[in-house]
């Protein structure tokens, strides 16, 4: 198990590649008020402080699951969303890469 500093730097790590992945998509096509792009941001950054909380607050964690399965499920919830936002995110430039 990694410590949870470690874990804290990889979900801002993990989440400023997507965020910025939407800005370049915006300033690429010339969309800076693209409300989806800035939506999959939105959702991106609620994410990460909810993770980020629960990283902090290990007591948060249900009663029959250990320290190591908690911080287990944070990395696959933050995978998830990540992968969530790419999918999101790659529609976008398949959708503008046919116009």
């Amino acid at each position: 198990m990694t410590s949870r500093r470690r874990l804290k730097k990889e979900i801002d790590y993990v989440v400023s590649d997507l965020v910025i992945d939407c800005f370049t998509y915006t300033n690429l096509y010339q969309k800076p008020n693209d409300a989806e792009a800035l939506e999959i941001v939105q959702g991106t950054l609620i994410l990460r402080n909810e993770l980020r909380d629960l990283a902090n607050h290990p007591e948060k964690r249900a009663e029959s699951e250990s320290v190591k399965s908690h911080y287990d499920n944070i990395a696959k919830t933050l995978v998830g969303g990540v992968e969530e936002g790419y999918g999101k995110l790659g529609k976008l430039v398949n959708e503008e890469a046919k116009s």
